[in-house]
């Protein structure tokens, strides 16, 4: 129960209480008789948590503000307790500096408050008792610590971090296990930054991300600018996501995006036997330039020997990264998206003609340009595309020399079918992939940790789903699988490649024996067999033999067991070549591998610093630009028959929107 006091200088009758309290005239709340007791604590915990009690159940914040462990000459241990609100403000940051900054709308709970409770040792028992030296507060009851969060509540917090659950969803579940829980949003993010604070303590952004890749055993590679120590571009990947990358290592698919933490991120993905993508490598990138990307594949390169390079690399029209790719990786074929490929044509060529219809008459002639599977078949389109639409001289100008005299092996059926891709010939998984990241990622603001976080958890996720994959097709036989033509493939091939060589199954009838009729494209693009070699086993009634089957789809675990089996015995030899150019080096030459080795086996003797994030002056949102496909089909561009798309101004926006534009694209779906 509060008492209000009203003190009128030396008219009143002296009060212990309200001794030193410097209350003057104000109006005070009294309240001694709430925390004076006779009771002795068994310890100095069981004291505290009585006087925390004791405010919490009256309103008010008890805080320890100092204590002693005595000792020196026969002195009792002490604590003192204080109100939350007791003292006065200081300013911590420097007048002129805080003038030259933005005023931040910001204020204090300080007002002095003279409350004052003592907590005296009684012996050698760890027994206490409590005084109270000032019991009045100069201000109104507000239990500000309703909003604090216990330890147990903490722990929650933690645990859901880190499983990437957003603010929102943390406050609604600490909220749903306490009705009575005052907590706000600002307590959720203060308790989170604080955390944060504790664990990356004396350690830089840098140190701290490299610390993490190296606890969780990642294989990491990062450069640093040579008259500085700023890092400019950084290499990892997960060691699960390396077992996985040597297990399938025939088809990988690269993208390079933007803005998804204010640094070109290059993503490497591959796909598995059981058409699950996986991410191979991820990179932050100083700039999109051949040089970077040479560096970043060279790293990938290193991981790889010579039994289990890649066969196919799937991209855009991304002239370093191609350059790069041919550098690194020459005996693999270089695929072009053909997908992209179709909506930069749409984009290029929609305000070329006159209506809609005849632009998806286009449109419809270039897809069937595309999927041309023999080369007669192929001139036979191009001829029938100039024909229909030589009206149009200025889209068959670019379709021609953007695309089809420079990079038609590279996008066309006709030519992309002579080789193994496994029926990989789009960058949408990498797309996807993408996707997927930017939407955990949210925006461009987070930090290089936070980001790299997001991008384990889903790594993990991942990881698990292909592990699981391939266990069901070792497991599960599917009712469809059941024909004695694929007894001997049941339990050792992928459940996709059995699914493919179902639907191959059902051309016997019309192909039969004639591989002319046949073309034998799955047996050259999926390594399996096509629908004249069933026909060839069907006649002699033998089951489809496992040898006939690529090992791409054989493989259903994920152990690596390299063919070359001196591979210790040649890194030791390497090291030993190393040793010895070191030692007939010069002095300057030593010292630079000595740092770069304490580098590599002592990260965080290194002074490394995040990049610099370059400052745009147009446009600072996080969300990704727009390609120039979707800007065509908003419709919120201008063309013309000769010149580019162009984009509207930020600052200038239409009055009025045209109407949209109904186009059909045809979309190949990969099998």
């Amino acid at each position: 129960m509060e008492h209000q006091v009203i003190s009128q200088g030396s008219s009143n009758e002296e009060d212990t209480s309200t001794e030193g309290s410097g209350a003057g005239t104000e109006c005070v709340l009294d309240y001694t008789n709430e925390f004076t007791t006779d009771e002795i604590f068994k310890s100095r915990d069981a004291l505290v948590e009585w006087t925390r009690d004791q405010g919490n159940s009256n309103g008010l914040v008890i805080i320890i503000k100092n204590s002693d462990a005595g000792g020196a000459g026969n002195k009792k241990p002490r604590i003192k307790f204080g109100c939350e609100r007791g003292g006065v403000y200081k300013r911590k940051i420097d007048e002129n500096v805080h003038k030259k900054r933005r005023l931040r709308s910001s204020g204090t709970k300080k007002c002095g408050c003279p409350f004052l409770l003592r907590g005296v040792s009684l012996g050698d028992n760890d027994e206490w008792k409590l005084e109270v030296v000032c019991g009045v507060h100069n201000h109104h009851a507000a239990k500000s610590n309703a909003r604090r969060l216990s330890e147990e509540e903490k722990a929650l917090l933690v645990d859901m971090s880190k499983s990437l659950a957003k603010p929102k969803d943390i406050l609604r579940t600490i909220k749903q296990k306490d009705g009575l829980n005052e907590t706000t949003m600002k307590t959720i993010y203060n308790v989170r930054q604080r955390l944060k604070l504790k664990e990356n303590v004396v350690r830089s952004q840098m140190h701290v991300l490299l610390s993490k890749l190296s606890d969780h055993n990642y294989i990491e590679w990062h450069r640093s600018s040579n008259d500085s120590n700023i890092v400019k571009d950084l290499f990892w990947t997960h060691p699960v996501s390396v077992d996985i990358l040597r297990a399938f290592p025939h088809v990988l698919i690269m993208d390079c995006t933007c803005k998804t933490y204010s640094f070109p991120l290059l993503e490497i993905v591959g796909v598995t036997c059981t058409n699950i993508t996986f991410s191979a490598a991820f990179a932050y990138l100083d700039a999109k330039n051949e040089d970077n990307y040479t560096w970043a594949l060279s790293r990938l390169r290193t991981m790889l020997d010579e039994h289990c390079l890649p066969t196919v690399i799937v991209m855009d029209n991304d002239l370093p990264l191609m350059t790069a790719i041919h550098s690194i990786f020459p005996s693999a074929r270089h695929f072009l998206c053909r997908l992209h490929i179709s909506k930069n044509v749409l984009a290029k060529c929609k305000g070329m003609f006159e209506g809609k219809d005849q632009l998806e008459k286009f449109m419809m002639s270039w897809n069937m340009l595309v999927l041309s599977e023999t080369e007669h078949e192929y001139l036979k389109r191009l001829a029938e595309l100039d024909y229909y639409f030589g009206r149009y001289p200025h889209a068959l100008e670019y379709v021609k020399n953007t695309w089809l005299n420079e990079y038609k092996e590279r996008f066309v059926s006709v030519w992309t079918d002579t080789c193994m891709h496994f029926g990989h010939t789009t960058s949408n998984r990498v797309e996807g992939a993408s996707a997927k990241l930017k939407q955990l990622l949210g925006n461009s603001r987070g930090s290089f940790e936070t980001s790299w976080e997001k991008i384990h958890s889903l790594l993990e996720l991942q990881h698990l789903d292909i592990k699981v994959s391939l266990e069901k097709c070792l497991t599960i036989i599917q009712h469809n699988f059941m024909h004695d033509e694929l007894k001997e493939l049941r339990g050792f091939v992928s459940t996709v490649a059995l699914n493919i060589i179902v639907c191959e199954s059902k051309k016997v009838n019309s192909v039969g024996l004639d591989s002319s009729s046949c073309g034998c494209t799955i047996r050259r693009t999926h390594g399996l067999p096509c629908a004249h070699e069933i026909a060839e086993y069907r006649q002699t009634s033998s089951p489809i033999p496992l040898y006939c089957v690529d090992p791409h789809w054989r493989k259903l675990d994920l152990l690596y067991s390299p063919k070359n089996s001196d591979h210790a015995t040649d890194i030791i030899t390497q090291m030993y070549t190393i040793l010895h150019q070191w030692m007939d080096s010069n002095e300057d030459t030593r010292r630079h591998i000595s740092l770069k080795l304490e580098e590599i086996m002592n990260m965080e003797s290194m002074p490394l610093t995040k990049p610099k994030e370059q400052p745009s002056r147009i446009d600072t949102t996080t969300r990704c630009n727009l390609s120039a496909f979707e800007l065509a089909l908003s419709c919120r561009v201008s063309h013309s028959p000769v010149d580019t798309v162009a984009t509207t101004s930020h600052s200038e926006k239409p009055k009025r929107r045209p109407p949209k534009m109904k186009v059909t694209v045809i979309v190949v779906i990969e099998s």
